[in-house]
């Protein structure tokens, strides 16, 4: 999993890293839809990709979630 992502997944779920299991869904990490829209703001500017509404989902699992982040950043 690409760790800069996952460190600001972690951020946002306000849990260490090393604590969070690639099979929980976002939600069962705590991850509402703000967070959700702040991480896809997050890879606009850092990394100039547009997530549109949608495309990261609650019930995604942090696995997927991360997957999907990191290709379409080129990883």
């Amino acid at each position: 999993m690409n760790t800069t992502i996952l460190d600001l997944v972690a951020e946002k779920a306000e849990l260490p890293a090393a604590q969070l299991d690639p099979a929980h869904t976002l939600e069962d990490i705590g991850l509402d839809s703000l967070h959700l829209m702040e991480i896809a703001l997050w890879m606009q500017k850092e990394y100039g990709v547009v997530i549109a509404e949608g495309e990261l989902h609650h019930e995604q699992t942090l696995g997927e979630a991360i997957a999907f982040l990191d290709t379409r950043v080129g990883g």
